[in-house]
């Protein structure tokens, strides 16, 4: 079964709200295998496109952002994806672009996709502004906007049809961009699965802890200690975030970044696991 629209075939998830829904993400989403610049084993994050991601179920794109002043602002490769070095994507051509690819289809209208802008390299607040620029452009009908927060899906659906899109941006911008994502990781690039289990435990714990936060993620990824390459351990990672009832772990997170997302069990687990939460909290409302 395809997980393309996954949102819209579960109308259950509409009693949630964007920042309660538990989704699959990819880790340094614009670093793919298919990528113009695929010649830095170490960079490489992702087997697809942002495009496929999305098709594939991915609700949440990790994306850094590199200013590359040779080209003029409206062309695409002012704004190129990258980690340490650019990959060749571009902020116009493989996220812009590929959402309006994506909705093009019209049983995607109600699935919601977060865009964490949250790394800069070569940013003055000037170039943060003609960066806004671009994105208002051309996403600004599906934006929902940070002051719509307390909608639930099936609010937005209804009495907002058409806005899909969430732009969380960490740098300077206007109230409409939701607060950076609070990203979750270890610090360390080579931990052992163990260790790297252990770091979620204790993020799980503080979480709950933390009053409502816009939105918040978990990177569960790392690097492989032989090689320095993004490490598959799909594994681990299927059988951590198993999604079997309301108490499974799972539910310590919402936002789920990983390496190779589309080669583990994620998004259907992120499904199944939305599906169960909604049913808890309608079960709790009738008391």
């Amino acid at each position: 079964m395809s997980n393309e629209n996954w949102m819209g075939k579960h109308p259950e998830l509409g009693r949630l709200r964007i920042d309660q829904l538990i989704l699959p993400g990819s880790h340094d989403s614009g670093m793919d295998k298919q990528a113009p610049n695929y010649n830095f084993r170490q960079e490489v994050t992702q087997d697809v496109p942002c495009l496929a991601q999305l098709r594939g179920g991915i609700r949440v794109l990790d994306l850094r952002v590199q200013a590359h002043r040779s080209f003029r602002p409206d062309q695409p490769e002012r704004y190129q994806l990258y980690h340490l070095k650019s990959s060749g994507r571009t902020v116009l051509g493989d996220v812009v672009m590929a959402l309006e690819t994506f909705y093009r289809n019209p049983a995607n209208a109600k699935e919601i996709v977060i865009l964490d802008l949250h790394q800069f390299d070569g940013f003055s607040n000037e170039e943060h502004s003609r960066l806004q620029e671009l994105l208002e452009k051309h996403l600004n009908k599906r934006m929902i906007d940070y002051n719509l927060r307390d909608l639930t899906l099936d609010q937005l659906w209804q009495q907002r049809p058409g806005k899909t899109v969430v732009i969380a941006y960490n740098g300077p911008s206007s109230d409409r961009y939701w607060r950076g994502v609070a990203h979750g990781w270890i610090g360390s690039n080579t931990p052992s699965t163990t260790k790297l289990k252990a770091f979620m435990d204790e993020w799980a714990q503080k979480r709950k802890q933390q009053r409502r936060l816009p939105l918040s993620s978990i990177q569960c990824a790392k690097y492989n200690k032989l090689f320095f390459t993004p490490d598959d351990f799909s594994d681990k990672i299927d059988a951590w975030f198993e999604s079997k009832d309301i108490n499974s772990y799972i539910q310590n997170f919402r936002i789920i970044n990983t390496d190779w997302s589309l080669r583990s069990r994620i998004v259907d687990n992120c499904i199944h696991a939305n599906y169960t939460l909604a049913k808890d909290q309608h079960k709790r409302a009738l008391g």
